[in-house]
């Protein structure tokens, strides 16, 4: 019973905090309570996720870049989010337009399950499997791009099924990360460097953010391909929201599985590797300009 009440106690936390976020008009002021949610003392795990929404947002000025902002606020608009963690995209969206319908879909439950607005679902499953849902049943379906989860032999399949389940006339989104072809200071160039030779060994595709939009322009039932890339810089010298990303990415290479993969692909000890992280890399952020790059790649189904 602790756990549960934990948890919708977590749930009511989050919704109001998108809500208080939401009626804040002034990019401004928006930025400022971002900052100042982040930087609290009891910013955990899985606040730090619903952050990092808010961050993307902020370098965007946006939720999305699709051209349906109308449509959302005209309402009967069918939105799928694939990968969508504990599920603020939807929640963030569902709660600015109310006569639109989200669902959320991830492997693992990290989703609000009982307090949430009526217009938003949330349901365990893994994309991989194939999507449970009829063919352009969805006018807009979003991808937070999982380039680390999915071998390379499951992505035909998994991209088939983002075209399959989005309408004709509809908009499919993805959005991810790249560190590579950007200046980056040594430790987190090594770093990252091994991140995607372990990935490569496991056969993941770490290169999919760079041909993911070959890949739309290729597929015979899509046009009207376009992308997006915001550089920022990661430390003090990329400002208040480089600190953000600064704290975000020593905390991914903190925790597992990382933690446990780069010491061993770098052949030193978990203490070593730790003192890297938590001394080595971090003075190398504050005194360099280490870069990184949100991509947001969209498309349009053609019309039957």
């Amino acid at each position: 019973m602790g756990n549960k009440n934990s948890r919708s106690k977590h749930e009511r936390s989050v919704i109001k905090n998108i809500q208080e976020f939401n009626q804040i008009e002034s990019d401004q002021e928006r930025h400022e309570k971002l900052l100042e949610y982040y930087f609290s003392n009891d910013t955990d795990f899985m606040d730090r996720l619903h952050v990092f929404h808010f961050l993307r947002q902020h370098i965007f000025q946006s939720n999305f870049s699709s051209p349906i902002e109308d449509k959302l606020i005209e309402g009967g608009y069918k939105v799928l989010d694939i990968g969508c963690g504990p599920g603020t995209w939807s929640l963030d969206l569902s709660s600015k337009h109310a006569n639109s319908n989200f669902i959320g879909i991830d492997v693992e439950p990290m989703f609000p399950q009982e307090i949430k607005p009526n217009n938003v679902k949330f349901i365990q499953a893994d994309v991989s499997n194939g999507l449970s849902f009829g063919d352009n049943e969805f006018d807009f379906t979003h991808i937070e791009l999982m380039r680390l989860i999915y071998t390379s032999d499951k992505w035909d399949f998994i991209f088939s099924e983002f075209i399959r389940v989005t309408k004709p006339g509809g908009y499919i989104e993805v959005s991810g990360r790249r560190n590579e072809d950007v200046e980056r200071a040594p430790i987190y160039s090594k770093l990252m460097d091994i991140v995607n030779i372990s990935g490569t060994k496991r056969n993941l595709d770490v290169n999919l953010i760079y041909n993911l939009e070959s890949k739309f322009e290729l597929h015979p039932n899509i046009e009207n391909v376009h992308r997006i890339e915001k550089k920022f810089i990661i430390g003090p010298n990329g400002g208040k929201i480089g600190l953000i990303t600064q704290d975000l990415a020593l905390t991914h290479f903190k925790t597992e599985p990382l933690s446990k993969i780069l010491p061993e692909e770098m052949g030193i000890s978990e203490e070593e590797y730790k003192s890297m992280i938590e001394k080595d890399l971090t003075e190398e952020f504050e005194q360099s300009c280490s870069e990184s790059i949100y991509v947001r790649i969209w498309a349009q189904k053609q019309l039957m």
